[in-house]
Parts: C-alpha cells; sequence; structure tokens
C-alpha cells in the first residue's frame, strides 16, 4: 500500500469508529421556573446558616447541637444568620422555629451523633410534591442538593 491508500484507510476506519461509538452526553437540565429557583436558594442558604452556627456553637460548647438547642443559644439567629442574610435577603424577616418544621413549607430534619462529634441535615421542601426536592449537608460543610430519582435536578 502507498502512503495515500493508507492515510485514506485510517482515516475512513476512524470515521466510521466515530460513528459507531454511541454518543452518550448527558442532556441540560431543563431550566428551573424562578420560583424553584428562589426556593432552593432559601434552602442552600439557610443551611449555610446552620452549619456556620454548628461551628460557632461547637467552638463554645465543644460538641455540635440539635437545631432547637441551637436556635436557643442564639449562635443560628447571631453570625449564622448575618451571613445567610447577606446571600439570601428573602430571609431578612423569617422567624425560625422549632424542628420539624423551621420555616413554612420546609422540613428540617437535624441528627447528631451521640458524642456529639457528627451532625447530618435534610432540609425537605414540603411544597414540592412532584419531585421531593431536599438539601442535605453535614459537619464537613458541603451541601447537596436532591430529588427523587425520577426528576432531574
Amino acid at each position: 500500500m502507498n502512503g495515500r491508500s493508507m492515510w485514506l484507510t485510517f482515516f475512513l476506519g476512524g470515521v466510521m469508529l466515530t460513528a459507531a461509538i454511541p454518543q452518550r452526553a448527558q442532556s441540560p437540565a431543563a431550566p428551573s421556573s424562578l420560583d424553584e429557583q428562589a426556593r432552593r436558594s432559601v434552602a442552600v442558604n439557610t443551611l449555610r446558616a446552620i452549619n456556620t452556627a454548628e461551628y460557632a456553637y461547637k467552638f463554645r460548647h465543644g460538641t455540635f447541637a440539635s437545631w432547637n438547642v441551637l436556635l436557643a443559644s442564639g449562635e443560628f439567629t447571631g453570625r449564622g444568620m448575618h451571613l445567610a442574610v447577606q446571600n439570601e435577603p428573602q430571609l431578612v424577616n423569617e422567624q425560625f422555629l422549632k424542628a420539624p418544621r423551621i420555616l413554612p413549607g420546609w422540613m428540617l430534619r437535624l441528627n447528631v451523633t451521640p458524642d456529639g462529634k457528627k451532625y447530618d441535615i435534610l432540609l425537605e421542601d414540603q411544597t414540592d410534591k412532584t419531585c421531593g426536592y431536599a438539601a442535605i449537608t453535614d459537619e464537613r460543610g458541603v451541601i447537596r442538593q436532591s430529588k427523587t430519582i425520577d426528576c432531574d435536578i
């Protein structure tokens, strides 16, 4: 085979392989409504405030706290909420309540280990009947968002 036919063979082989490999790119997520984005922002910024308050509480008391203890202690309404309000103006006039329904439409589950060294939080949107949106975090401070498996994030 001469160089030209060899090049043509490799080129056509490459084209055939490219066509044969399935294209598995993920389709982009459908854009969320503004109301849905606003509710997600409230959830994420509320969890940021709780994470901040948990560490302030741990610094002062040596352990993480349950939601009701955290709320009563003032760490949440102090520095934690101050930072959250800067990121999410919707939180300015919110009155947080004891668990589990800490805000209208939001259910909180905050678990602290018996030794007080770890915690995890689930903040669930009770108004999302279709996909069950929730935001999750723990003592590492990473915030995750989730929905039921049949719904796009």
